[in-house]
């Protein structure tokens, strides 16, 4: 017995799973439906990156991998649990209210993410009820859609890369860290389907929420793990989204109970980073929130940059940062701003956030190419750079304009004087008293009139009254006033809390180890010093830079005294000024000519003049030529009664060495000089040229950037479409495969002809009929010869092609075997085009002589029946015989009643009618015993009146009367019950008194045998 089909009946599904592939999706998705479970409850909706040109083939190549229905989106479609909707080509999709929203697709819209923008409207609609999979593709569509999934409370899951086709999206989905679980297809269908049966996401329990006191003690284990290993503590958020996060890593790691849980993070320092990760929250991107940055830029930062002077700096706080993004952003529009308006402005962001591992990352300011979709072509190439890896990287001026911190807005004391602070999106995660804590360091940190910046969902709350509402929609505020608002509710600082863990060293520290290190000399270099110190003359070495290093022996009578506050090691002012000139000369000469220089008679001294020998040369530190060099300056006294010696002794000469010294000084300022012009020259025709070429890139490189966007999407669609194709091709060659087996297999002969009647294909029965060889193809039907005596069949052939009307012969071969040939029109899809003709050549001999020897013992049977009537019938019939007439013709009416009124036999009664329709009612309402029926009735037959008696619960005997002298009607019509067929040329009073005869006892051995069949018990 066939089991009938259960009725598909509509219901809400509990959980929407958002699927998004492109290139090599296809493959994917088959292997993901094939391993799904069929009831989970939830619905799938897939995105897919579809060329626009083709006709997607999606529902047809799926369908066959899972007996779920599928089912191409419309607009406004409510979604059932348990089915799989499919995005249709040229559309962007979006859920709204539960149900499928779908618009067009722009060209001048750039390039298409649709899987990003169905992620986005699947956070917002069903917020911690999506799940978002991403599949084999290519770029990284779907990278930002998952972050609004993860900030929801959402599940996410990544093809593993090494399963997938093209692992860029998945590769791309992963590197956000926002990934709950890496699978490969086949195993994502038993992951859903366990988390889905978990107790918490079905419903049947919500351990955390019940509020007992068992619970509550295992929830404050939780947050000491927690503090322990982040230095957070989480009790001081809100409940309700604590919970939520640790219900949701319940369910992923399969755990029921809290209990469990506790033990899980205790053995699992991995979860535990997991789960502290997870409830940082830390989803972010540029210019989050479109409309309310636009507002920034255009009001709230001119305001600021128009109040500001150069001397001070403006200062902006951003915190809970996260990665950067938003801290980036609005130095990006403040230098802009400032470069606008051709201003002098020093920018300082602080930016801040409690997460170290963020705070690491933002301060790396490189983000993948996703970016390109949030920031703005003119903001990309003018503080972005491209890097090697695909990845964009801050600029260097608005970098160093950011400052990062780790910084708990909680415990950690307020910045101040702050002309803008931004914290968006953080309160509503802490408890009221913690929102107004923070709220209350936020407002300190602000000066009169400087701005606040909120997230959508958070408001001011007891602290309205001291801000000015600039715009309520974007929750964007201005410090009222200067009230020192007193920071409640301040968590006690605990005592011995461990510091940040890469800390700076104190200023003590670093100069105890400074005074170690530079203590640990060995004993011969004290030697030498000392030696050097008491016994060479006094001397100073002096580096390249013209800088003092060392002092050896008293110099004190050669050198100034040393002016409170700091001091400069330059030798020009370290000597006495007046012997400034002869250093300074000859520390010159020493390193031009390189050789030793020695003046006499240089005087110095401030009351009382002194004659001092100067001797000064100049040494490499090593042979190679970029070694440093150190100059010697070595002072020595007449009156020492030393005898010192020179090669070359010069007479110091003020006047003269001085003039001499203008002299070298003027033709090197004149050389510079002339050297300077000409590189200011070619440098300026250079950067001329650097920046129209770098134009000419910037433009080119913007061009190419949006054609290999263009291409790239392209290519994903083409891929898309040729995936389906090979499928379909796979699938059609399979089918052919099937259908040649099939026609080699047949007896019957084939030959299809194209529309010029060449050859296109043919069985090879077809080769006992015509002659045929493999390499005929595509010849026409008339160059071969034939074992048919069928003269007419080109003739034949021609008017099926051109009338599109089928034709049927049967020919007989010399052997006497009967084959029927048929021509029928070949046609495609469309019925009204026709390609060909297709001549099947059927061998009918069995049939056709054994209808020939059925119609021989017919007439012998019949024969028979009518002399063993005539011999042994003398049972009287009915009296008088009813018998009705049915004739559309009257003369055939006429004809017939005359025909039955000169029987002799025995009294007949007969009833005429011209119609079926008037021959019922006569049936229902006379019911006569016999009916003799014309075959051809105004466009009906006598079966039609054999089947209306029938309806209408009525069953007399039939004779038809007929013209045709078919065999194949005779046998038709006993087929039906009718006892005899008449041929017109036969009829005779004689002959329908036999009929009638034969017809009325026929019709009461029927109803004899019927009786004794009912009495035999079985």
């Amino acid at each position: 017995m066939n089991s009938v089909p259960t009725p598909y009946l509509p219901t809400k599904p509990k959980l929407f799973i958002g699927v998004g592939a492109s290139a090599g999706g296809l493959e994917a998705l088959q292997t993901l439906l094939q391993h799904l479970p069929t009831d989970t409850g939830a619905c799938f909706i897939v995105v897919q990156h579809l060329s626009p040109d083709f006709k997607s083939m999606m529902l047809e190549l799926l369908s066959k991998h899972t007996s779920m229905r599928i089912l191409n989106v419309k607009d406004g479609m409510e979604v059932d649990a348990n089915c799989i909707y499919l995005i249709p080509p040229k559309k962007n999709m979006m859920v709204s209210h539960g149900r499928l929203r779908l618009s067009e697709k722009t060209p001048e819209s750039g390039l298409s993410l649709p899987i990003d923008i169905f992620f986005r409207s699947l956070a917002e609609d069903q917020q911690h009820k999506a799940i978002g999979i991403i599949l084999s593709g290519t770029g990284t569509d779907g990278s930002r859609g998952i972050k609004s999934l993860k900030e929801a409370g959402a599940l996410v899951i990544a093809q593993e890369p090494q399963s997938a086709k093209f692992d860029g999206m998945p590769n791309s989905a992963i590197n956000t860290g926002l990934v709950d679980l890496v699978l490969r297809p086949e195993d994502i269908g038993d992951q859903l389907a366990a988390f889905i049966q978990h107790p918490l996401v079905s419903g049947d329990s919500s351990p955390l929420r019940s509020g007992s006191s068992e619970n509550e003690d295992l929830m404050a284990e939780i947050f000491n793990v927690l503090k322990i290993k982040s230095e957070i503590d989480f009790a001081k958020y809100k409940p309700s989204t604590v919970a939520r996060r640790i219900e949701r890593r319940m369910t992923i790691k399969q755990v029921n109970s809290l209990r469990e849980y506790l033990t899980l993070i205790f053995k699992d320092p991995y979860e535990v980073q997991i789960l502290s990760k997870e409830l940082l929250i830390g989803v972010t991107r540029f210019f989050r929130d479109d409309d309310a940055f636009t507002f920034l830029r255009e009001k709230t930062i001119p305001d600021i940059v128009a109040h500001s002077n150069e001397r001070i700096p403006i200062r902006v706080w951003v915190a809970g940062c996260s990665t950067g993004e938003e801290a980036y952003s609005l130095a990006i529009l403040f230098a802009d701003e400032i470069s606008k308006r051709s201003l002098k402005r020093e920018v300082k962001v602080f930016a801040t956030d409690v997460n170290a591992d963020a705070i690491t990352d933002a301060s790396n300011g490189s983000y993948s190419e996703d970016v390109q979709h949030d920031v703005g072509a003119n903001y990309l190439s003018t503080y972005f750079s491209k890097t090697q890896g695909n990845n964009f990287q801050i600029t260097k001026s608005i970098r160093q304009n950011v400052i990062f911190a780790t910084h708990n807005m909680i415990t950690d004391p307020p910045f101040s004087n702050m002309d803008l602070v931004s914290c968006r999106n953080i309160l509503i995660y802490f408890q009221h008293s913690v929102q107004k804590r923070v709220l209350t360091s936020l407002h300190f940190s602000l000066k009169k009139d400087s701005y606040l910046f909120l997230g959508s969902s958070e408001n001011l709350s007891d602290l309205a009254p001291h801000f000015e509402t600039v715009n309520d929609r974007f929750r964007i505020y201005k410090k009222r006033t200067s009230v020192r608002i007193p920071i409640s509710a301040a968590p006690p600082m605990v005592a011995g809390a461990k510091t940040a863990p890469h800390s700076l060293p104190s200023v003590s520290r670093l100069l105890r180890n400074y005074r170690g290190t530079n203590a640990t000399g060995n004993a011969l270099t004290s030697a030498n010093e000392l030696l050097i110190t008491h016994y060479a003359p006094p001397c100073i070495l002096i580096n390249d830079e013209f800088e003092a290093v060392h002092v050896y022996g008293d110099v004190s009578p050669f050198i100034r005294r040393l002016p409170p506050g700091r001091i400069s090691v330059e030798i020009k002012d370290l000597v006495n000024e007046d012997m400034s000139i002869a250093v300074s000369t000859a520390l010159h000469r020493a390193k031009k000519c390189n050789e030793e220089v020695f003046y006499t008679d240089v005087y110095t001294g401030e009351h009382t003049k002194i004659a001092v020998n100067l001797r000064v040369f100049y040494q490499k530190d090593r042979d190679l030529e970029t070694s440093p060099g150190y100059y010697w300056l070595i002072f020595e006294v007449d009156n020492a009664g030393n005898n010192f010696s020179a090669a070359h002794p010069v007479t110091f000469d003020v006047s003269e060495q001085s003039r001499q010294r203008i002299e070298d000084l003027e033709i090197e300022l004149k050389r510079s000089k002339e050297h300077l012009q000409v590189t200011v020259e070619e440098l300026e025709t250079t950067n001329e040229e650097l920046q129209s070429a770098n134009e000419e890139l910037m433009s080119a490189n913007e061009e190419l950037q949006s054609t290999n966007e263009e291409l790239q999407s392209v290519n994903e669609e083409l891929y898309t479409v040729n995936a389906e194709y090979q499928e379909k091709i796979s699938e059609i060659s399979q089918i052919n495969s099937d259908l040649d087996e099939v026609l080699g297999l047949s007896s019957i002969g084939i030959i299809f002809l194209d529309d010029h009647l060449l050859i296109r294909r043919y069985t090879q029965a077809a080769t006992n009929y015509i002659n045929l060889r493999e390499t005929d193809l595509n010849r026409p039907l008339h160059h071969f010869s034939n074992n048919l005596q069928y003269d007419n069949m080109l003739k034949d052939v021609s008017d099926v092609l051109n009338t599109g009307k089928s034709k049927q012969i049967d020919i007989v071969l010399e052997d006497k075997r009967v084959v029927q040939i048929s021509i029928h029109p070949y046609r495609y899809a469309n019925p009204g085009d026709i390609r060909g003709v297709a001549i099947t050549f059927s061998d009918v001999s069995r049939a056709r002589y054994a209808q020939r020897g059925l119609r021989l013992v017919y007439h012998q049977l019949k024969s028979s029946i009518n002399n063993a009537l005539d011999s042994l019938d003398n049972t009287p019939l009915p009296q008088p015989v009813k018998i009705l007439i049915l004739d559309d013709q009257p003369v055939g009416l006429a004809l017939v009643d005359e025909i039955v009124s000169a029987i002799s036999d025995f009294k007949c009664t007969t009833y005429q009618a011209s119609a079926i329709i008037d021959a019922i009612e006569i049936v229902l309402k006379e019911k006569p015993h016999v009916c003799l029926v014309d075959y051809h009735l105004n466009g009906e037959t006598a079966i039609d009146f054999i089947e209306s008696m029938r309806a209408n619960g009525v069953d007399i005997p039939s004779l038809v009367i007929t013209a045709d002298n078919d065999p194949e009607l005779n046998a038709m019509l006993l087929s039906y019950g009718v006892l005899d067929l008449i041929i017109k040329d036969d009829l005779s009073p004689q002959v329908i008194s036999r009929s009638i005869r034969f017809s009325i006892r026929r019709r009461e051995i029927d109803k004899e045998i019927s009786k004794t069949i009912d009495s035999v018990n079985i």
